[in-house]
């Protein structure tokens, strides 16, 4: 079905077919595609498209670039599913060596794109943030007095119950951070650029040892680039790779200094209890189908909230490194994480 689709659609003849991750890929002609679920409204979709052939023709590396169907549509019907197709880079020898270092891949993007602003609001997230953290933290705390008046409570109950003040401190600071220090409120539209929905060492991707760079522009979105450079580290801190950490932003920076400004929207994104709150979402708004699988969140959560301790002093530590005057007694260095 799926070859026979692929043809019909877009005229290709499979000559191999192979996995990604949760994508599905095949060869055909000489070249690599990816297909992948079509998830946003089709002029959002549009947009990133064009972001993409932007950011291809201002010379960024190893962008996937959409194929249109026989019938000059973005989607197909493949696998009885509404999906997108794209058609990977191919490595080019004469070009290896001149290929930029990661963070410095990801600076070249920040800078071209600067001032892109997108004409939907589903893809920008530039001066969102404190509204989109009260929502859910909001909600967090909804569920916390609801699980608190119950009669009955189960081992993730009670944990929720004794960890939520702190989290919900961490969170509150958080958003002080991002109004009085990142000063969210005073960005202009145009202080944005092209980044990713939630960037890490995972978000540009190989499909061959040749290829280990490549974007795909379903991720993007239009925001600060602190927002990159936060989801990165954060997701470094996450593994315990804090070198690597460091490595990255000096990449980035490549000589240059990041604002003040730019480290306190950072620093807020890093103090935001992010994973603490996908977990309790993921528990309280499957409460009542997975009843079976409450033994296994409890053991997730308990992980996850040993883990935290570490990534806070990997975030404390870059913080006082860039923020001395900031961070000088400020509650969470006072702490002991050890």
């Amino acid at each position: 079905m799926f070859e026979r689709n692929i043809y019909d659609q877009y005229g290709f003849h499979c000559d191999e077919r192979w996995q990604l991750g949760s994508y599905e890929g095949f060869d055909a002609g000489g070249h690599s595609y990816l297909v992948t679920p079509y998830s946003r409204q089709e002029d959002s979709m549009l947009i990133q498209f064009e972001w993409a052939k932007q950011l291809h023709n201002a010379g960024i590396a190893e962008i996937a670039q959409p194929v249109n169907t026989v019938g000059g549509g973005s989607v197909a019907k493949i696998d009885g599913a509404q999906q997108l197709v794209f058609m990977l880079p191919q490595f080019d020898e004469r070009r290896a060596g001149e290929l930029l270092t990661e963070g410095g891949q990801l600076a070249h993007i920040h800078d071209v794109s600067h001032g892109w602003v997108p004409n939907v609001p589903d893809l920008n997230y530039l001066g969102q943030w404190l509204d989109i953290w009260e929502r859910r933290m909001g909600q967090v705390e909804s569920w916390h007095q609801q699980v608190d008046a119950r009669r009955q409570k189960n081992d993730f109950d009670r944990e929720f119950l004794y960890t939520f003040p702190y989290y919900l401190g961490r969170a509150e600071t958080a958003m002080q951070w991002l109004v009085e220090e990142g000063r969210e409120p005073l960005l202009q539209s145009y202080d944005g650029s092209i980044n990713h929905t939630r960037f890490s060492n995972q978000s540009w991707f190989a499909t061959n040892e040749r290829t280990t760079q490549v974007k795909l522009p379903l991720e993007f979105v239009y925001d600060h680039p602190a927002r990159d450079l936060g989801e990165r580290l954060r997701a470094e801190y996450r593994e315990g790779r804090f070198e690597d950490g460091y490595s990255f932003i000096s990449e980035y920076q490549n000589g240059r200094t990041l604002s003040q400004g730019t480290w306190s929207l950072i620093g807020a994104r890093l103090l935001l209890p992010l994973t603490y709150i996908e977990t309790i979402e993921n528990h309280y708004m499957n409460e009542g189908t997975h009843a079976e699988n409450r033994s296994a969140d409890i053991t997730n959560f308990e992980r996850e909230l040993a883990q935290e301790e570490r990534y806070l002093r990997y975030t404390a530590q870059c913080l006082m490194e860039h923020l001395p005057s900031t961070t000088a007694g400020s509650w969470f260095t006072r702490r002991n994480f050890a």
